[in-house]
């Protein structure tokens, strides 16, 4: 999959601005405040319907202005265009999404059409931020890839609120008996634990795919030198981490909510489930092993973040559903600050192989360098100055 052509109407910093881009790297250069990560932003809205920085529709919206319009023509491996438009009007019909001229009645149904993959400095979160941060990446990731699984997550949301609201609800309020509280909890718990397992079996089957493609892209950055590892971790899961069996994660489920209703009551909260669960990253050096969000230096977290993303490219490659939508679009922020020489060398090399990428810098000395490892038509530079392309060629 490709991004041919953007359009935007006052999105952000930009008034009414049209981009046409290359099939190879479109290189996005320009000092800082000037829009260039604002066109990164735009094109995650018509892929994930919203921002990859999660930045609500109203911090996207031109200051002064009403709405907000997003247009992209992608075009796929066979060749077949799609036309995507994201339209905000908060005093109408809020956001709004169309495919080829026809309205989206569910947003859940546009992501994965256009597979995208993202690394900024934000994602600096996933290493050292807390746990829902790493959820959420990996199920965006895997969501791109399995409609089913997207369609457990939100399931598995609306469980857990309806659940907190009851629970909350009865707390403040009581409302219920003791026994009509737990009949009615237990209702939300049978779902929980028929949705939760699939999540959880979806997630570990994941990881077993996932830490192969992370393994294979931080040798290609640093070598042989880290052997990154990956975990799934989860109370439901404490001692059958290998080969775990799903008739004795359900007995292990049940029993834990069953230990843990009485405390949920009188918290309002739950307690139990896989919207608790936690990826661990590591790195074996040598015969060492260290966390990676408490002992890597600033230069390990950054390579650790990149070879992520480099991973997820290759997830998506090899595990979409539809072969048709090919390649994911890969958008790169700033991704060459506190690299030394060496790394943006070989983060060059490689880059060529990744689809097409879009790679913002203040930088414009990065673009001559990219030249080495881009055909001419294969590499488009844009200027980017005050929400204006100044300059492309």
């Amino acid at each position: 999959m490709r991004l041919d052509k953007l359009f935007l109407v006052n999105f952000k910093n930009y008034n009414r601005c049209s981009f046409s881009f290359c099939p190879g790297l479109n290189f996005i250069f320009g000092d800082n405040g000037n829009g260039k990560t604002n066109i990164l932003e735009s094109i995650s809205f018509l892929s994930y319907t919203k921002s990859f920085l999660q930045n609500s529709e109203s911090d996207c919206l031109k200051h002064g202005e009403k709405a907000f319009e997003i247009k992209g023509s992608f075009v796929n491996e066979l060749d077949t265009e799609f036309r995507m438009e994201a339209v905000y009007d908060p005093e109408n019909s809020g956001k709004t999404f169309y495919l080829n001229n026809g309205k989206m009645s569910r947003l859940n149904d546009i992501l994965g059409i256009f597979p995208l993959v993202t690394l900024s400095p934000y994602d600096l979160k996933l290493t050292t931020g807390p746990p829902f941060e790493r959820r959420r990446n990996f199920d965006l990731l895997i969501s791109q890839t399995s409609r089913i699984y997207l369609e457990d997550i939100k399931n598995l949301s609306r469980i857990i609120k309806q659940k907190n609201f009851l629970l909350k609800e009865n707390l403040i309020f009581k409302k219920h008996s003791s026994a009509d509280l737990k009949q009615m909890v237990s209702i939300w718990n049978e779902e929980l634990l028929n949705t939760g397992i699939k999540v959880m079996i979806r997630r570990l089957d994941f990881i077993d795919n996932f830490r192969i493609l992370l393994k294979s892209s931080l040798n290609e950055l640093v070598g042989d030198k880290y052997n990154p590892l990956i975990e799934l971790e989860s109370d439901l899961l404490s001692g059958i981490r290998e080969n775990p069996d799903i008739d004795h994660i359900s007995d292990v489920f049940r029993k834990d909510i069953e230990n843990k209703y009485e405390l949920e009551a009188k918290r309002g909260i739950s307690l139990t489930g896989p919207q608790r669960d936690n990826y661990i990253f590591k790195m074996k050096k040598g015969s060492d092993i260290f966390d990676v969000r408490t002992f890597a230096s600033q230069g390990e977290h950054k390579m650790f973040i990149i070879a992520l993303k480099l991973a997820e490219f290759k997830y998506i490659r090899q595990f979409g559903e539809t072969s048709s939508k090919g390649d994911p679009i890969f958008l790169l922020d700033d991704v060459f600050s506190e690299l030394d020489k060496k790394k943006v060398d070989m983060l060059c090399e490689i880059l060529p192989g990744y689809n097409q990428l879009f790679i913002t810098t203040t930088e414009q000395e990065y673009g001559k360098k990219l030249i080495n490892y881009f055909s001419g038509n294969n590499l488009r530079s844009f200027e980017i100055l005050n929400g204006s392309v100044i300059n492309d060629n």
